[in-house]
């Protein structure tokens, strides 16, 4: 639900069990998309202690988030928690919160960042990463934005606030929800609307790319921007010779 609370502790703990009973039936779990701390946290097998909100806390941060924004806010907790921030969407209001509450209720002082890696990866896994040419890539973000609105983006969003949840709620500060519950307010036409939107989902893809590196050797980089048909086939094939490797299936590490 829009209002549920879902930690990166709570997801680690989903996804272990799901990948460990896809396993057990004796196929290969394969994970796709998703935030790049979520995916690094689960693949680098980091150690996330969970910690209770602080409802005075969270009230406090809540009402400064409205008041001066979520810039105010994460140059703060780069100021106070570099390590944490580096950690943290900053473009995420519900994130930047969360983190600073963290480091005020001095949980990130007996934990360090808030998280440990394992001393070796947990799992053997085949890493793919798609890119395309930056322009293309801008372009696609506007006609994602056309698709959402014939889908119903402002409809769905008109609907959620109906039934009683507000722009303060988790899933409704998420890029798209924001903007549209700020149209639907009249504080923007719908022009402003899209473009607002356009420039937070190009700001959250250079976020990601600070997470998946092209430098980075885990991870093999295939372009997308022409043939893409062709790069399919280099992905199988890549895929397939991992396969018959030595280790069959995405396995935990020493289990293959």
């Amino acid at each position: 639900e829009p209002d549920e609370h879902f930690s990166l502790g709570e997801y680690l703990k989903l996804a272990r069990a799901t990948i460990a009973d896809i396993v057990g039936r004796g196929k290969l779990p394969v994970l796709v998309g998703g935030s790049g701390q979520y995916v690094w946290a689960l693949i680098e097998g980091w150690e996330v202690p969970e910690i209770e909100p602080d409802p005075t806390l969270r009230a406090d941060l809540e009402q400064r988030l409205e008041t001066d924004g979520v810039e105010v806010l994460a140059r703060e907790l780069i100021a106070i928690a570099p390590e944490i921030a580096s950690d943290t969407d900053l473009l995420n209001p519900r994130r930047v919160v969360r983190a600073i509450e963290r480091v005020q209720s001095n949980s990130s002082t007996s934990h360090g960042s808030g998280r440990k890696k394992a001393n070796d990866p947990p799992f053997e896994a085949i890493m793919i990463g798609l890119t395309v040419e930056r322009s293309v890539l801008h372009q696609r973000v506007l006609d994602r934005l056309d698709s959402m609105l014939e889908d119903g983006w402002q409809g769905e969003a008109e609907t959620l606030l109906a039934t009683g949840y507000s722009a303060r709620d988790r899933a409704m500060s998420g890029i798209g929800y924001r903007q549209m519950i700020s149209h639907i307010a009249d504080e923007a036409d719908l022009a402003e609307t899209i473009r607002l939107t356009a420039v937070a989902t190009n700001r959250l893809i250079r976020h990601q790319n600070n997470w998946f590196k092209q430098d980075d050797p885990r991870i093999q980089w295939f372009d997308m921007t022409e043939n893409p048909g062709d790069q399919v086939k280099s992905i199988l094939k890549s895929t397939a010779n991992w396969i018959s490797g030595p280790d069959e299936f995405l396995l935990p590490a020493g289990e293959g």
